[in-house]
């Protein structure tokens, strides 16, 4: 993968691929805050929202 974006990374997890650290190098502090944010969320509650992008933030 030439260039990781947030979308990507997303879709990604979703279909249950993977990515490497040197891959996530490409993504913007502001977009790695998000995808960990998002990763975090989607762990603690994983069995009520599967997909990421549909996860309702409070």
């Amino acid at each position: 993968m030439a260039h990781l974006t947030y979308i990507n990374a997303v879709q990604k997890l979703e279909a249950g691929d993977s990515f490497t650290l040197h891959d996530i190098k490409s993504l913007s502090y502001a977009d790695l805050d998000k995808l960990f944010e998002d990763i975090k969320y989607w762990k603690v509650y994983g069995n009520i929202d599967t997909k990421l992008n549909e996860v309702k933030r409070w």
